[in-house]
């Protein structure tokens, strides 16, 4: 990818950009939107030599991913072209691109550029696509009212509109509604290169609840997108956040002993320390909040465990490039270490809570940030 080449580039870059030639790519990647004001300022400020702007503009367009470093290099061209055929930047974004015929032999040979340019999902399309938001807070019981679940909604709504989303939200479904709607947007002539649908509700370990505390089915939910009934979204990513108690039961915690270095300690050595502890259902690779038969846990003033956790990494993660896998055993790990007294059937309870990722995803699925986004 043409950000991987920019960071092989990235010594080379630094001795060979002029002063003149920085300022004239900064003012290009501004007008085109990679940069924003304060970038730019930062990068040309007089107190720094030119190293380190070099240095500065490389690593700023670098992190916004490959479209942004396929702009860097094109304005470079246009501004150096001596330093552009030198580092030979013409035959390296070449390379990139799929071949149209090879021999029969050499068929299965590509490169590691071209073998993860073709793994990935697209994700180019503006908007990116649906994120379709419900959220089920109040229920015919009084009691089973989801306080805090309107702090999930804001958190999903900014974060999936930085990503590109068109979010539209739906509150207090019950549990036929929910299944309409779910057939009504697999219909929907507006979907874009990923689907994605964030349900906030009570649970079991069959499915959520609606308003009226009737059970709408994880595959009610799902299915209406598969290949069959949702054409349109063949070949796309689909995916769901089902942030609800899927049993009655509460993880338990497990010990986990480090060494003074951070490392795994020495089976002969009983000397540890910096001990922490995680849920006991940890460390399982097969997006649920929690694990079969347990319950998920929200904060009244702040939302819940597992939807809070994500928002924060998932636009962390995006802005870095990172695939969804990462950005989700980041949000396992953070949850997993969280902990909480909560009163449960009368009784002071140490909850512990691990989500749990489900996958049948066959390339890598990056939210890449759209560039007015990334910039600002």
């Amino acid at each position: 990818m043409a950000d991987k080449i920019l960071e092989e580039l990235r010594i080379s870059l630094k001795n060979g950009l002029t002063e003149a030639v920085i300022k004239n790519l900064v003012d290009d990647l501004r007008e085109g939107g990679v940069l924003n004001r304060d970038e730019t300022e930062d990068i040309l400020q007089k107190t720094k030599n030119r190293p380190d702007q070099a240095r500065d503009l490389i690593d700023s367009v670098k992190v916004k991913g490959r479209e942004a470093s396929k702009r860097f290099f094109s304005s470079l061209e246009n501004n150096d072209k001596t330093l552009y055929e030198t580092l030979t930047i013409a035959n390296r974004l070449e390379a990139l691109l799929p071949k149209a015929t090879a021999p029969s032999s050499a068929r299965h040979e590509t490169t590691d550029e071209q073998k993860n340019e073709r793994e990935e999902y697209k994700m180019e399309s503006l908007p990116r696509g649906l994120c379709v938001i419900i959220n089920n807070e109040n229920f015919k019981n009084p009691k089973m009212k989801r306080r805090g679940s309107d702090f999930d909604v804001v958190s999903l709504q900014i974060v999936f509109k930085f990503l590109g989303f068109v979010v539209e939200k739906h509150n207090d479904l019950d549990a036929n509604e929910i299944k309409c709607l779910m057939t009504k947007y697999s219909k929907d002539g507006r979907h874009g290169d990923c689907f994605v649908c964030c349900v906030l509700s009570h649970g079991d370990q069959y499915g959520i609840l609606g308003k009226d505390e009737e059970r709408c089915t994880f595959k009610d939910i799902r299915s209406p997108f598969d290949g069959v009934n949702c054409p349109s979204l063949v070949n796309k990513p689909k995916v769901f956040f089902i942030q609800a108690c899927r049993g009655s039961e509460t993880q338990k915690k497990v010990l986990v002993k480090t060494d003074a270095s951070g490392g795994e300690p020495d089976q002969e050595s009983d000397h540890v320390t910096d001990d922490y502890t995680i849920a006991s259902g940890s460390d399982f690779l097969t997006v649920m909040s929690t694990v079969e038969g347990c319950r998920a846990m929200r904060d009244p003033s702040s939302g819940s465990w597992f939807i809070q956790s994500l928002c924060q990494y998932l636009k962390e993660g995006s802005q870095r490039s990172e695939d969804i896998l990462k950005i989700l055993i980041d949000v396992n790990d953070d949850v997993s270490k969280k902990e909480a007294n909560v009163m449960i059937d009368r009784k002071i309870i140490d909850a512990k809570q691990i989500p749990q990722p489900q996958f049948t995803l066959r390339k890598t699925l990056i939210f890449r940030v759209p560039m007015a986004q990334s910039t600002g």
